[in-house]
């Protein structure tokens, strides 16, 4: 197994959330309509806009599952048909793990674990846009204020690139918070994948023509876009075809993990070529972050027999694009050899998902996933094509 010969970046690394995360900066006539702490029969629940959140079953993370303690699971090695939360093994207490919510103690573990540099994304965070949909402003708001909370707690300077996130709804407020965001130095900002809230209802495409401010301005500024995995928010459909789940659980049908894997991240990069985001923004650089890598193959062979019926509507070939503006960071569970025959290794980007009980339980495990790859190709994969991407490219 090689080892990098340069810096090791980890394009997946997580904190868990503080209860203060999304109300420290709340402005005071948001709270009730966006974030908001409840006891619900003896255990602390999260509201948001006004409703419980049924994305996670325990938000506080207290006790917390050990990073890598699903890691059979994700490799489908499940024979005796366990549970999923019989899996999780011996919960820890969140107040021994400093590092899990501190970013003087994240840096100490990163220099144990031979990683060099990170990007930070938040564990509730992601999945919060859809409770919060029908309500724009508060949405917005929300956002904001965990983003100043980012600022302040983790910080978005090098080596552990805190990750601001940008909401798309209102295309004013999102250009703000762009602005925001690289006035105070970040070197990435995160989207959420999937159709994008309107504000009076329903949804549109996140290259809709009424956002291209916003992309223009993250063209000019050359800043990475990373479009980290969230909550699908596929529930309407899959409602077409069985009962909704009622409960706390993310793995709770197997209908849904057999439709879902990969959907949302398929459809949002092909809305994204498709409405033209690329050839009116060049200089966008697209990074998929903790949303796999098998659901590429087959949206390049759909995209590539599209253009080959009508290539009069795409300037052109599609699998082109993708392959100038897109890099991947796959799931380690993920056949890595494909991926790189398909889009080349200068694409790819390794992430831990750290240290959250589906990643590895050691960042640098990663290279085991790579035995194949050439040195060139290690190096690139393990920092290089991200520390890269981290660097302004200006138009």
């Amino acid at each position: 197994m090689l080892e990098p010969r340069g810096p090791v970046i980890d394009a997946d690394n997580h904190f868990y959330e503080l209860p203060d995360t999304f109300t420290r900066h709340l402005p005071p006539e948001m709270r009730r309509r966006g974030v908001q702490w409840v006891e619900v029969e003896g255990k602390r629940r999260l509201l948001a806009g006004e409703k419980v959140t049924r994305v996670l079953a325990n938000p506080t993370f207290d006790p917390i599952a050990r990073p890598g303690s699903l890691i059979e699971y994700f490799r489908a090695n499940n024979e005796g048909g366990q549970d999923v939360k019989d899996l999780f093994g011996e919960l820890d207490s969140l107040a021994d793990h400093p590092e899990y919510v501190s970013r003087d103690a994240r840096l100490d573990v990163m220099g144990t674990q031979g990683i060099d540099g990170a990007l930070l994304f938040p564990t509730l965070g992601v999945l919060l846009q859809r409770p919060l949909r029908e309500d724009v402003d508060a949405l917005h708001a929300t956002f904001h204020a965990y983003n100043k909370w980012l600022l302040e707690d983790w910080g978005f300077a090098a080596p552990l690139y805190g990750v601001p996130v940008i909401i798309l709804a209102d295309p004013q407020l999102a250009l703000g918070e762009v602005d925001w965001a690289l006035e105070h130095g970040a070197h990435a900002v995160a989207i959420i994948p999937g159709p994008v809230p309107n504000r009076h209802g329903g949804t549109r495409s996140p290259a809709a023509p009424d956002l291209d401010l916003v992309w223009q301005r993250i063209n000019e500024a050359g800043v990475l876009v990373a479009i980290h995995g969230a909550d699908g928010a596929l529930d309407q459909y899959i409602g077409q075809w069985e009962a909704p789940n009622q409960g706390f659980a993310l793995f709770d049908s197997t209908f849904k993990m057999a439709i879902t894997h990969g959907r949302t991240i398929s459809d949002t990069m092909t809305a994204l070529i498709c409405h033209g985001l690329f050839q009116r923004f060049p200089n966008l650089r697209i990074a998929t972050i903790e949303t796999g890598s098998n659901w590429v193959a087959p949206m390049l062979h759909n995209l590539e027999s599209v253009y080959g019926k009508r290539p009069q509507q795409m300037r052109e070939n599609p699998v082109d694009t993708f392959r100038r503006h897109v890099w991947v960071s796959p799931f380690f569970e993920d056949d890595m050899a494909p991926l790189r025959d398909l889009i080349g290794a200068e694409q790819m980007l390794f992430g831990s998902d750290w240290p959250h009980a589906e990643g590895l339980a050691a960042p640098r495990d990663f290279l085991g996933e790579i035995p194949t790859f050439e040195q060139d190709e290690v190096d690139g994969v393990m920092g290089a094509n991200l520390a890269m991407l981290l660097e302004a490219h200006p138009v």
